[in-house]
C-alpha cells in the first residue's frame, strides 16, 4: 500500500531495556496483525439460545456460563496477543508456555514474577500494549511533527 507515492513500511517493534542484576534485558514488541491463529485456537464464546414466550428464539447474552467462558475467552484473548507480540524478543522463552494450548498462556505471569517485580513486569505489558496500538503520546506526538512541516511548507 503506497499513500502520496510513499511505500509504508511493515511494522517496527517497540523497545524497552530492563536493567536487572548489572545485566540488561532487552525486550522487543511488535503488534500482532492477525488474531486468526487465536481464533482457531479459542473461538469467540456463543450465548446459549433460549426459547421466548410466543416461540421466538434468542440468546441468553446474560447466561453466567456464558459470561465466564466470555471473561476466560478474553484473558486468553490477551495473555495470547501478549506472547505473540513478544515473539519479538530475540533468545525468548518460556518453560510453562505451550503456544498451542490455550490453559498454559496466563503462565506468563507467574514467569515473569520469578525474575521482575510487578512494576518491571508493567512496563513490559505497557510495551507490548504501545506495540499493538497506537498510543494518544505517539498519535499527538505526529500530529505536532505534520503540522510543524506543512508550516514549515507554507513558509518556503
Amino acid at each position: 500500500m503506497k499513500i502520496n507515492g510513499k511505500i509504508i513500511e511493515g511494522p517496527k517493534p517497540e523497545v524497552i531495556v530492563i536493567p536487572k542484576g548489572g545485566e540488561e534485558f532487552v525486550f522487543q514488541a511488535l503488534p500482532v496483525l492477525s488474531y486468526e491463529d487465536f481464533e482457531k485456537l479459542c473461538p469467540t464464546p456463543l450465548p446459549p439460545k433460549i426459547l421466548r414466550p410466543g416461540g421466538e428464539e434468542s440468546q441468553d447474552v446474560n447466561d453466567k456460563d456464558f459470561l465466564a467462558s466470555l471473561d476466560d475467552w478474553s484473558k486468553k484473548k490477551v495473555a495470547w496477543m501478549f506472547l505473540i507480540s513478544l515473539q519479538a524478543t530475540e533468545g525468548l522463552e518460556w518453560e510453562t508456555i505451550d503456544m498451542s494450548d490455550p490453559a498454559t498462556w496466563n503462565n506468563y505471569n507467574t514467569e515473569l514474577g520469578k525474575s521482575f517485580t510487578d512494576s518491571e513486569i508493567n512496563l513490559i505489558f505497557t510495551l507490548v500494549t504501545s506495540a499493538c496500538g497506537l498510543n494518544q503520546d505517539k498519535i499527538d506526538e505526529a500530529t505536532k511533527r505534520f503540522l510543524a512541516g506543512r508550516e514549515q511548507e507554507q513558509k518556503a
